[in-house]
């Protein structure tokens, strides 16, 4: 099994044929909804294997949502992306622009990433687990998921390290791939502890300032209960379509309420830490996501697309620069491996990330920053623009996405086996994750990463590997 070798579905372009059928005659953006809803299908031929975990595929779907959003809202209501955003503070005729740039930097971005993993192959994992035991799989991610509970407020201690274990500890996620694979593959009685496991981290994700732990829960659960299918069947596409509708609601559900909940729980003081109790950030959380009226859904869902599609900014840059700012020449992309490369005793002036201050920079628009305790990132893909203009931008993007690509085939080619090439590489769901996010974070958050674990893994395997192959 490799990447690139997967047949498209006749009704996957039957769906794709309707959808832009229905945008030719009833909506103003036919032409630029062509590559966008061409993309998916781009991803899925290129990097979907049947019984893997697919964090690839996934990781460039989590990128796409932020580039197609606007304008997927804005074919449901029928009005062209300037028309919606006409009534924002973006400049509402540069959204097009936005959307097609942003559309091609993640072909390109792609392209790079496909062209560093093509020669991977893999195994299927069934050949393996039975040299693993369910229980001492289930034990590891336990206890792996608890100490990450348990010390996510301690790390922080450690300023010159956290985020070398903050991310460290994304295998989490790589363990938790493996155990929902293995306990519904092998007979066992473990699946009502396991289930009973993720009620309790959903449960505990409540006393969050973010949706974030209760949507990675539920992101991965999904991916879980995807993997153990042979290969996608109607049964799957009922699952996904459900489990996305019903992931959808709450998010929109969260977005109506989060200003309340939040002002709650930091007790109207300027941080992003919980000031309540944690029953009091609960029964506050509950009470208000039961009393969300029609109004405030409404209102939920206009802030949720707006969060997620997240090209306003990249507008506000294309009509910044170069008219009032001129174009860094490699300045931006150069700085963020310098940021990384360079440490700070040979470079006592390095400057405390804030994303605020960079966007505002490229963007002209006043914003709130570090000091606010908000952040406001421009992107990777408009980082690449600021840089190197619309044409030059899609080389750098392409060498950006093979990067990313040379640190996931080394990890896979570096491991043991097929367990733990899930575990090594999952975390690249969340790595890939990329889309908006400042570009020294993006490209920080892969190194460290990657470095990390490429320099621990050998620990990891010889102390971990023999507990999870024992019988019990």
């Amino acid at each position: 099994m490799s990447y690139g070798l997967k047949r498209i579905s006749l009704i996957y372009w039957i769906i794709v044929i309707v959808y832009l059928s229905y945008c030719f005659f009833y909506t103003p953006n036919f032409y630029l909804t062509i590559p966008v809803i061409l993309f998916p299908l781009f991803a899925f031929r290129l990097f979907w294997i049947d019984n893997q975990p697919n964090v690839l595929f996934w990781g460039m779907m989590l990128q796409w949502l932020p580039a197609s959003t606007q304008l997927l809202y804005s074919n449901f209501l029928g009005v062209t992306l300037a028309e919606r955003m006409k009534e924002y503070s973006f400049p509402a005729e540069m959204m097009e622009f936005a959307t097609l740039l942003s559309t091609v930097g993640l072909f390109a971005f792609s392209i790079g990433l496909y062209l560093a993993v093509r020669k991977l192959r893999f195994s299927s994992m069934d050949i393996l687990i039975d040299k693993y035991s369910p229980l001492g799989i289930l034990v590891v991610y336990t206890s792996f998921s608890s100490v990450v509970y348990l010390t996510t407020n301690w790390i922080w201690a450690f300023s010159g390290f956290v985020q070398y274990i903050y991310l460290f500890f994304y295998l989490k996620w790589g363990f938790f791939l493996v155990a929902f694979y293995v306990i519904h593959k092998r007979p066992n009685n473990l699946r009502w502890y396991f289930y009973g496991f993720i009620g309790l981290e959903i449960f505990l994700g409540l006393n969050s300032f973010f949706a974030r732990e209760i949507l990675l829960v539920v992101m991965f659960s999904i991916l879980g209960a995807l993997q153990i299918q042979s290969k996608l069947n109607f049964k799957s596409f009922a699952f996904i379509t459900i489990g996305v509708i019903l992931l959808v609601n709450y998010l929109i559900l969260w977005s109506a309420i989060k200003r309340d909940y939040r002002e709650f729980v930091s007790n109207g003081k300027v941080t992003q830490s919980l000031m309540v109790s944690e029953e009091a950030a609960r029964s506050k959380y509950f009470d208000l996501m039961t009393g969300v009226d029609d109004k405030q859904y409404e209102k939920g869902i206009e802030d949720f697309v707006n969060r997620l599609g997240y090209i306003q900014f990249f507008a506000a840059c294309l009509n910044h620069v170069p008219r009032v700012v001129p174009h860094q020449d490699g300045r931006v992309y150069f700085s963020a491996l310098q940021h990384y490369f360079v440490p700070r005793f040979l470079n006592p002036d390095k400057e405390v990330l804030d994303d605020s201050k960079h966007t505002a920079e490229f963007t002209g628009l006043k914003l709130s920053g570090a000091k606010e305790a908000t952040s406001f990132s421009l992107g990777y893909i408009a980082d690449a623009y600021v840089d190197f203009g619309y044409f030059y931008m899609f080389p750098l993007l392409l060498a950006f996405g093979w990067l990313f690509g040379f640190c996931y085939q080394f990890l896979v080619r570096k491991s043991i086996n097929e367990l733990w090439v899930w575990i090594l590489t999952s975390p690249f769901l969340l790595l890939l994750n990329i889309n908006g996010a400042d570009t020294k974070k993006a490209l920080g958050g892969l190194l460290i990463y990657f470095l990390t674990v490429a320099i621990l893994r050998k620990y990891l395997i010889r102390i971990v590997d023999p507990f999870l192959r024992a019988k019990r």
